[in-house]
């Protein structure tokens, strides 16, 4: 990354938090850069589910200090989100609003969703700052630029198939990846069970009327289908990387594509590799 214009951010403690997050609970950051709409229209043409949702893409992770300070290097001139990860990868807490970085500048803030005139509280030198910034350590394939066919469907085929195909679907749920109308067969039936972000006609909203901002709802840490896969489902045993590449998709916002370009949607449908957004 140090070939292209960065900049550098400094967090000084995750868990300066409202909603307070669970004390220990962050090990990581995740960079997600959040795409600009490049074609006229809501959902013209539409990247997931999510209804009006912007475009995704993960940049990667960063380590948090056991004091919950973070001290890393990210691109400048992109629109960046963070994400507070726990030991399995999955959002503790997302940011959802953007920041960006001026190419050479330096930024920082005090935690995680802390009240807006928060001032840093005196405290001892953040461990973060103790040592080089952190370089983004890529995410898993198919995660940049976004691609559900490439992130999660190959862990669906080793795992899943061979009990939700069209021949032996069980509980009535096939997760095979061919196209199915503008997604596949397998995301049309996972998507539904992930939390996700989405525009409804006025406030961004749950329907339980919780805060906005509590821990664990979106993604992957309040999908029941990642519960269900985590508690032992069918004796189903996921490596490390095949648990990477779930959460990621799930807390991406469960979206499908990664482009709002029409001819690269219809490669990325059909499992193929694109080169990424034209316009990020």
């Amino acid at each position: 990354m140090r070939g292209q214009q960065e900049g550098v951010c400094f967090v000084q403690n995750v868990y300066a938090a409202s909603p307070a997050l669970p004390p220990q609970s962050v090990k990581r950051l995740r960079i997600v850069q959040v795409l600009p709409k490049s074609t006229p229209g809501i959902n013209n043409p539409a990247v997931g589910l999510a209804n009006a949702s912007p475009g995704r893409q993960v940049l990667g992770t960063v380590p948090v200090e056991p004091d919950g300070s973070a001290f890393f290097r990210a691109p400048a001139g992109v629109a960046l989100s963070f994400q507070a990860l726990d030991e399995r990868g999955q959002a503790v807490q997302v940011m959802r609003s953007l920041t960006y970085l001026q190419n050479g500048e330096a930024a920082a803030c005090v935690g995680c969703h802390e009240h807006r005139l928060t001032a840093p509280p005196l405290s001892a030198r953040a461990a973060a700052l103790a040592r080089e910034p952190s370089a983004i350590a890529p995410g898993p394939d198919g995660s940049k630029p976004l691609s559900y066919p490439i992130l999660v469907q190959p862990v669906l085929d080793k795992q899943c198939v061979r009990c939700h195909s069209h021949e032996n679907p069980k509980g009535n749920v096939v997760l095979s990846g061919e196209p199915k109308g503008h997604y596949t067969v397998s995301y049309s039936a996972l998507a539904p069970f992930v939390p996700f972000s989405q525009w409804t006609g006025g406030d961004f909203r749950k329907t339980n009327s919780e805060p906005l901002a509590v821990p664990g709802f979106f993604g992957a840490r309040g999908s029941k289908f990642m519960q269900k896969l985590l508690a032992g489902h069918e004796d189903v045993k996921l490596s490390a990387d095949e648990i990477e590449r779930l959460v990621t998709w799930m807390d991406a916002n469960a979206l499908f594509y990664g482009t709002f370009d029409p001819a690269d949607q219809a490669r990325q449908l059909r499992g193929q590799r694109i080169e990424g957004p034209k316009l990020q």
